[in-house]
């Protein structure tokens, strides 16, 4: 009789039963890969948002920055203001500019023309939501000419 035959005729009771362990390491080894699997994910779906929040926030504070500078020579000193940003999301930005520097004549103007010099600081804050962020823009701004004596 073949020796395999003879194994495949013994009882169920004498049997090893190691299919049963190798089947159950398997799922063992196949669930700890996906539970690992599931944690990236959601760790990168949160590293995502926080880079797109990153960039509502800056993008809010230059465009905080940007009305500071259209604004010029009118000076403010805590200006507030809210943008409506993806999926309904407000973002608020305050604007501060100050008179850094004296009047000024430059090269190929007249004495009777002018420059200053400005600072516009912009900070925006992202209010809501499990993420909270700020950040600030800073510039400095030449500008003129403006007629003498008009008090810029």
């Amino acid at each position: 009789m073949n020796p395999s035959r003879k194994a495949r005729l013994r009882p169920a009771s004498s049997r090893s039963g190691s299919a049963l362990l190798v089947t159950l390491m398997l799922l063992v080894v196949l669930t700890a890969i996906g539970i690992f699997a599931i944690s990236l994910t959601t760790k990168e779906m949160n590293i995502a948002t926080q880079v797109k929040v990153g960039t509502i926030l800056r993008n809010t504070a230059e465009s905080g920055a940007y009305f500071g500078i259209g604004q010029l020579p009118t000076l403010y000193s805590g200006y507030s203001n809210h943008l409506d940003v993806a999926g309904g999301i407000q973002c608020d930005y305050t604007v501060t500019s100050v008179m850094s520097g004296n009047l000024s004549i430059e090269p190929g103007y007249g004495a009777n023309f002018r420059f200053s010099n400005f600072s516009v600081t912009s900070r925006a804050s992202w209010p809501s939501g499990t993420f909270v962020g700020s950040t600030r823009v800073d510039a400095e701004v030449r500008f003129g000419p403006v007629p003498a004596g008009t008090g810029y």
